[in-house]
């Protein structure tokens, strides 16, 4: 019996080790699969004016971390601004709403004092590119964050996977069941 005892010990360290059929649980809780969209380093910020609901359209390249690659995307400021500041993707819009629309010059240095200020409004980007701040005749009328947010493709991804470490983690805690069994009832071969 001090035998099966030391073995059910022994089987007992080398199930924890293994993490205890845990998969599942690690699967959700690793972030390895999650990927974020954020402002290119070369953010070629453009914004154009909706004269007539005082909105902005707000062109911008963005960077996807998961396949490495750039894409201009656009976005009302006003209706997505809640959903930017809370880090989820904005509702975008095709690129082309811009036809008819009077641009909106936009600095990428602080304009300098001395210098002539556009006289309607303008934009001055933050050092580091995540935002910008809005003036009209030099008085700042808002700052800005630029869309950082989760892809969403690592929740299907966890997803899809879930049946496989569900079933893992069944095979590990089943295994451990019965070898447990055969331990306490005295069916499995010890040493």
């Amino acid at each position: 019996m001090k035998t099966r005892l030391k073995l059910a010990a022994l089987f007992l360290q080398v199930l924890l080790a293994l993490g205890g059929g845990c998969a599942t649980s690690a699967l959700w809780d690793n972030g390895r699969l999650d990927a974020c969209k954020e402002p290119a380093s070369n953010l070629n910020l453009r914004l154009y004016e909706a004269k007539a609901d005082t909105n902005l359209l707000v062109l911008y390249d963005e960077f996807s971390e998961r396949n490495e690659s750039v894409r201009t995307r656009a976005y009302w400021l006003n209706e997505n601004q809640t959903r930017v500041d809370q880090r989820l993707a904005p509702r975008f819009t095709r690129t082309n709403a811009l036809r008819h629309l009077p641009s909106v010059p936009v600095f990428y240095e602080p304009i300098a004092a001395g210098t002539n200020w556009p006289a309607g409004l303008c934009a001055v980007v933050a050092t580091n590119r995540q935002s910008f701040t809005l003036y009209l005749a030099k008085r700042p009328v808002g700052s800005h964050d630029l869309p950082v947010y989760n892809d969403g493709e690592g929740q299907v991804e966890r997803i899809a996977l879930t049946p496989v470490t569900a079933a893992a983690d069944l095979t590990i805690v089943g295994g451990f069941l019965v070898c447990w069994y055969l331990l306490i009832r005295g069916g499995y071969p010890g040493p």
